[in-house]
């Protein structure tokens, strides 16, 4: 049942991070990945993670990549929706 709970949570940041990514403010996106860069980092420095822990290394770079190609998914359909609404105005004034 735990494993359930965090894998819905897990889900829930990526569609968050998918959405937020899809705003109009290309920062906007970056805001998720530069928090769990963070969290892991302050983890790190206050030994919350054992010195040599592979499982947070690849935790760290795992979400990282996660929380990225969510980001430019996000950028690459807001790319496409304004191109498809440029086309129709273009198409319009024609």
């Amino acid at each position: 049942m735990e494993h359930i709970l965090q894998f819905s949570i897990a889900v829930l940041v990526l569609v968050f991070q998918y959405l937020i990514s899809k705003r109009g403010h290309v920062l906007l996106g970056a805001i998720l990945p530069l928090l769990y860069i963070g969290f892991f980092v302050y983890g790190y420095l206050n030994n919350m993670f054992p010195v040599r822990s592979w499982e947070a290394i690849l935790a760290l770079l795992g979400g990282t990549v996660l929380l990225v190609s969510g980001w430019v998914s996000g950028r690459e359909s807001l790319s496409r929706k304004r191109k498809k609404e440029l086309d129709k105005i273009k198409a319009r004034d024609l």
